[in-house]
Protein backbone atom coordinates (compact mmCIF):
# COMPACT_ATOMS: atom_id res chain seq x y z
CA UNK A 1 0.00 0.00 0.00
CA UNK A 2 1.41 3.56 -1.05
CA UNK A 3 1.98 5.97 1.58
CA UNK A 4 -0.58 8.02 0.36
CA UNK A 5 -3.60 5.77 0.64
CA UNK A 6 -3.89 6.03 4.18
CA UNK A 7 -4.77 9.82 4.34
CA UNK A 8 -6.63 9.45 1.40
CA UNK A 9 -8.83 6.88 2.82
CA UNK A 10 -9.36 9.16 5.87
CA UNK A 11 -9.86 12.14 3.83
CA UNK A 12 -13.03 10.39 1.74
CA UNK A 13 -14.62 8.99 4.89
CA UNK A 14 -14.14 12.13 6.71
CA UNK A 15 -16.70 13.67 3.62
CA UNK A 16 -18.84 11.06 4.31
CA UNK A 17 -19.10 11.31 7.78
CA UNK A 18 -19.84 14.96 7.20
CA UNK A 19 -22.62 15.01 4.08
CA UNK A 20 -24.17 11.76 6.57
CA UNK A 21 -24.90 14.31 9.75
CA UNK A 22 -25.87 17.00 7.30
CA UNK A 23 -28.34 14.87 5.63
CA UNK A 24 -29.72 13.07 9.01
CA UNK A 25 -32.45 15.03 11.15
CA UNK A 26 -34.48 14.59 14.56
CA UNK A 27 -37.61 16.01 14.54
CA UNK A 28 -37.49 15.54 18.26
CA UNK A 29 -34.51 17.24 18.63
CA UNK A 30 -35.36 20.12 16.92
CA UNK A 31 -38.67 20.56 18.60
CA UNK A 32 -36.83 20.54 22.23
CA UNK A 33 -35.55 24.06 20.99
CA UNK A 34 -39.23 25.31 21.42
CA UNK A 35 -41.03 25.15 24.27
CA UNK A 36 -44.05 26.55 22.48
CA UNK A 37 -44.52 22.87 20.46
CA UNK A 38 -43.55 20.63 23.35
CA UNK A 39 -47.22 19.33 23.29
CA UNK A 40 -47.02 18.63 19.77
CA UNK A 41 -43.41 16.96 20.22
CA UNK A 42 -44.63 14.67 22.71
CA UNK A 43 -47.75 13.16 20.21
CA UNK A 44 -45.24 12.90 17.83
CA UNK A 45 -42.99 10.49 20.14
CA UNK A 46 -46.15 8.87 21.73
CA UNK A 47 -47.57 8.05 18.41
CA UNK A 48 -44.28 6.75 16.74
CA UNK A 49 -44.60 9.64 13.92
CA UNK A 50 -41.48 10.82 15.17
CA UNK A 51 -39.02 7.57 14.08
CA UNK A 52 -41.38 7.62 11.17
CA UNK A 53 -39.76 11.10 10.42
CA UNK A 54 -36.69 11.00 10.68
CA UNK A 55 -36.30 7.84 8.58
CA UNK A 56 -37.24 9.86 5.40
CA UNK A 57 -34.68 12.08 3.31
CA UNK A 58 -37.46 15.18 2.65
CA UNK A 59 -39.81 16.23 4.54
CA UNK A 60 -42.32 19.19 5.90
CA UNK A 61 -43.88 18.97 9.21
CA UNK A 62 -46.27 21.54 10.12
CA UNK A 63 -46.47 22.12 13.66
CA UNK A 64 -49.13 23.30 16.10
CA UNK A 65 -48.50 25.76 19.04
CA UNK A 66 -49.56 24.02 22.60
CA UNK A 67 -52.15 26.44 22.92
CA UNK A 68 -53.91 25.48 19.91
CA UNK A 69 -54.09 21.51 20.66
CA UNK A 70 -56.92 21.01 22.24
CA UNK A 71 -58.62 19.70 19.41
CA UNK A 72 -56.80 16.71 19.73
CA UNK A 73 -56.65 15.85 23.55
CA UNK A 74 -59.89 13.93 23.19
CA UNK A 75 -58.82 11.16 20.55
CA UNK A 76 -57.55 7.83 21.04
CA UNK A 77 -54.11 6.88 20.57
CA UNK A 78 -55.13 5.36 16.69
CA UNK A 79 -56.84 8.60 15.43
CA UNK A 80 -54.35 11.27 17.03
CA UNK A 81 -51.53 9.17 15.09
CA UNK A 82 -53.56 9.40 11.98
CA UNK A 83 -54.10 12.92 12.98
CA UNK A 84 -50.40 13.53 13.09
CA UNK A 85 -49.63 11.76 9.97
CA UNK A 86 -50.97 14.37 7.97
CA UNK A 87 -49.46 17.36 8.98
CA UNK A 88 -46.21 14.99 7.67
CA UNK A 89 -45.75 16.20 4.33
CA UNK A 90 -43.74 14.05 1.77
CA UNK A 91 -41.92 16.74 0.31
CA UNK A 92 -39.95 20.16 0.81
CA UNK A 93 -41.81 23.27 1.20
CA UNK A 94 -40.41 26.07 2.85
CA UNK A 95 -41.63 30.13 3.26
CA UNK A 96 -40.29 30.79 0.04
CA UNK A 97 -41.56 27.92 -2.06
CA UNK A 98 -45.21 28.22 -0.52
CA UNK A 99 -45.06 31.64 -1.43
CA UNK A 100 -44.07 31.19 -5.18
CA UNK A 101 -47.45 29.15 -5.33
CA UNK A 102 -49.45 30.22 -8.11
CA UNK A 103 -52.30 32.37 -6.57
CA UNK A 104 -56.43 30.80 -6.17
CA UNK A 105 -54.71 27.68 -7.59
CA UNK A 106 -54.88 24.80 -5.10
CA UNK A 107 -51.79 22.22 -5.31
CA UNK A 108 -52.27 18.83 -3.86
CA UNK A 109 -49.38 17.39 -1.06
CA UNK A 110 -49.11 13.81 -0.15
CA UNK A 111 -48.82 13.17 3.28
CA UNK A 112 -47.41 10.68 5.86
CA UNK A 113 -51.04 8.92 6.01
CA UNK A 114 -51.07 8.11 2.51
CA UNK A 115 -48.24 6.61 2.64
CA UNK A 116 -49.76 4.05 5.21
CA UNK A 117 -52.05 2.85 2.84
CA UNK A 118 -55.27 3.50 5.64
CA UNK A 119 -56.28 6.17 3.99
CA UNK A 120 -59.59 6.88 2.08
CA UNK A 121 -61.28 9.19 0.30
CA UNK A 122 -58.27 11.46 -0.04
CA UNK A 123 -57.88 11.87 3.38
CA UNK A 124 -53.73 11.09 3.01
CA UNK A 125 -53.93 14.36 0.91
CA UNK A 126 -53.70 17.84 1.54
CA UNK A 127 -55.12 21.33 -0.48
CA UNK A 128 -52.59 24.48 -0.09
CA UNK A 129 -53.84 27.61 -1.52
CA UNK A 130 -52.42 31.02 -1.70
CA UNK A 131 -54.97 33.57 -2.03
CA UNK A 132 -54.48 36.62 -3.84
CA UNK A 133 -53.00 39.01 -0.38
CA UNK A 134 -50.46 36.24 0.05
CA UNK A 135 -52.05 33.96 3.01
CA UNK A 136 -51.33 30.48 2.35
CA UNK A 137 -53.73 28.19 3.53
CA UNK A 138 -53.86 24.07 4.22
CA UNK A 139 -56.71 22.29 4.04
CA UNK A 140 -57.42 18.47 4.21
CA UNK A 141 -58.77 16.95 0.51
CA UNK A 142 -61.19 13.92 1.85
CA UNK A 143 -64.86 15.31 2.07
CA UNK A 144 -66.47 16.81 5.20
CA UNK A 145 -63.47 18.24 6.26
CA UNK A 146 -64.06 21.88 6.98
CA UNK A 147 -61.42 23.48 8.91
CA UNK A 148 -58.83 25.21 7.31
CA UNK A 149 -54.89 25.98 9.01
CA UNK A 150 -53.10 29.10 7.74
CA UNK A 151 -49.37 29.39 7.50
CA UNK A 152 -47.89 31.48 10.53
CA UNK A 153 -44.25 31.34 10.28
CA UNK A 154 -41.03 28.79 9.64
CA UNK A 155 -39.64 27.25 12.29
CA UNK A 156 -36.67 25.51 11.49
CA UNK A 157 -35.02 24.51 7.78
CA UNK A 158 -32.84 22.20 6.64
CA UNK A 159 -32.67 23.02 2.59
CA UNK A 160 -34.30 19.69 1.15
CA UNK A 161 -34.23 17.40 3.80
CA UNK A 162 -36.90 18.76 6.36
CA UNK A 163 -38.54 21.92 6.44
CA UNK A 164 -40.49 22.86 10.12
CA UNK A 165 -43.38 25.01 9.66
CA UNK A 166 -46.50 27.02 12.47
CA UNK A 167 -49.45 26.93 11.36
CA UNK A 168 -52.51 28.20 13.38
CA UNK A 169 -54.32 25.11 14.20
CA UNK A 170 -54.88 21.53 13.38
CA UNK A 171 -55.79 20.36 10.12
CA UNK A 172 -59.42 18.57 10.10
CA UNK A 173 -59.42 15.76 8.80
CA UNK A 174 -62.73 13.58 8.38
CA UNK A 175 -61.30 10.21 9.79
CA UNK A 176 -64.63 8.53 10.47
CA UNK A 177 -65.33 7.37 6.96
CA UNK A 178 -62.59 4.93 7.47
CA UNK A 179 -64.70 2.83 10.17
CA UNK A 180 -66.37 0.64 8.25
CA UNK A 181 -69.91 1.07 8.58
CA UNK A 182 -72.56 -1.81 10.24
CA UNK A 183 -73.95 -4.28 7.85
CA UNK A 184 -77.60 -4.03 7.10
CA UNK A 185 -80.11 -6.11 9.53
CA UNK A 186 -81.55 -8.34 7.40
CA UNK A 187 -85.09 -8.71 6.16
CA UNK A 188 -87.81 -10.61 7.54
CA UNK A 189 -88.88 -13.22 5.24
CA UNK A 190 -92.50 -13.49 5.48
CA UNK A 191 -93.10 -17.69 6.32
CA UNK A 192 -95.37 -18.50 3.14
CA UNK A 193 -99.62 -18.55 4.65
CA UNK A 194 -101.00 -22.04 6.40
CA UNK A 195 -103.06 -24.45 4.00
CA UNK A 196 -106.58 -24.06 5.87
CA UNK A 197 -107.65 -27.62 6.79
CA UNK A 198 -110.80 -28.97 5.59
CA UNK A 199 -113.54 -28.95 7.90
CA UNK A 200 -114.73 -32.11 9.06
CA UNK A 201 -117.87 -33.97 7.32
CA UNK A 202 -121.16 -33.16 9.48
CA UNK A 203 -123.43 -36.12 9.87
CA UNK A 204 -125.22 -34.93 6.61
CA UNK A 205 -122.53 -35.39 4.63
CA UNK A 206 -121.49 -38.43 5.78
CA UNK A 207 -122.18 -41.66 3.54
CA UNK A 208 -125.31 -43.41 4.22
CA UNK A 209 -125.05 -47.10 5.86
CA UNK A 210 -125.11 -50.14 3.40
CA UNK A 211 -128.05 -51.84 3.33
CA UNK A 212 -128.69 -54.74 5.17
CA UNK A 213 -127.45 -58.49 3.17
CA UNK A 214 -130.33 -60.15 2.76
CA UNK A 215 -128.60 -63.78 3.57
CA UNK A 216 -128.38 -62.06 6.97
CA UNK A 217 -132.45 -61.27 7.30
CA UNK A 218 -132.89 -65.44 7.01
CA UNK A 219 -130.19 -66.55 9.28
CA UNK A 220 -130.83 -67.20 12.72
CA UNK A 221 -130.31 -64.74 15.44
CA UNK A 222 -128.03 -65.64 18.08
CA UNK A 223 -128.87 -62.51 20.03
CA UNK A 224 -130.09 -62.96 23.53
CA UNK A 225 -133.86 -61.37 24.07
CA UNK A 226 -133.55 -57.94 25.79
CA UNK A 227 -133.78 -54.11 25.05
CA UNK A 228 -131.73 -53.31 21.98
CA UNK A 229 -130.15 -50.39 23.49
CA UNK A 230 -128.85 -52.12 26.91
CA UNK A 231 -125.00 -51.75 26.20
CA UNK A 232 -122.75 -55.11 25.72
CA UNK A 233 -120.93 -55.75 27.89
CA UNK A 234 -116.60 -56.48 27.54
CA UNK A 235 -116.70 -59.27 29.79
CA UNK A 236 -117.31 -63.25 28.98
CA UNK A 237 -121.36 -64.05 27.85
CA UNK A 238 -123.75 -66.32 30.63
CA UNK A 239 -124.27 -69.67 30.74
CA UNK A 240 -127.37 -69.30 30.11
CA UNK A 241 -126.89 -67.66 26.64
CA UNK A 242 -124.30 -70.19 25.83
CA UNK A 243 -126.56 -72.89 25.89
CA UNK A 244 -129.95 -70.92 24.08
CA UNK A 245 -126.87 -70.06 21.18
CA UNK A 246 -125.83 -73.98 20.97
CA UNK A 247 -129.74 -75.42 21.12
CA UNK A 248 -130.48 -72.98 17.87
CA UNK A 249 -127.45 -74.03 16.24
CA UNK A 250 -128.30 -77.66 16.69
CA UNK A 251 -131.58 -77.57 15.21
CA UNK A 252 -130.51 -75.84 12.62
CA UNK A 253 -128.19 -78.31 11.00
CA UNK A 254 -131.00 -81.23 11.82
CA UNK A 255 -133.50 -79.55 9.62
CA UNK A 256 -130.71 -79.51 6.70
CA UNK A 257 -130.03 -82.44 6.60
CA UNK A 258 -133.75 -84.10 6.57
CA UNK A 259 -134.25 -81.31 3.45
CA UNK A 260 -130.58 -82.96 2.04
CA UNK A 261 -131.87 -86.85 2.85
CA UNK A 262 -135.85 -85.76 1.38
CA UNK A 263 -134.24 -84.34 -2.08
CA UNK A 264 -131.67 -87.38 -2.25
CA UNK A 265 -135.12 -89.79 -2.49
CA UNK A 266 -136.70 -87.77 -4.32
CA UNK A 267 -134.13 -87.93 -6.80
CA UNK A 268 -133.74 -91.51 -6.88
CA UNK A 269 -137.54 -92.18 -7.53
CA UNK A 270 -137.46 -89.87 -10.59
CA UNK A 271 -134.73 -91.97 -12.05
CA UNK A 272 -136.05 -95.61 -11.53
Amino acid sequence: MSPMSSPVAALFFSLFLIFSAADAFNITKILNAYSDFSTFNNYLNQTGVAEQINSKQTVTVLAVANDAMSAVSGLSQDALKKTLSVHVILDYYDAAKLQNLRAKTGTQLTTLYQQSGLAQNHQGFLNVTRSSSGTVVFRSAAPGSNQDSTFVKTISSQPYNISVLEISNVINVALNSTTPSSPPAPVPVASPPRKALAPAPSSKDSPAASPPNPSDANAPSTTVAGSPSDPVADGPAGSGNKSSTVSVTSGSYLLASILMIFSSSWFLLTMI
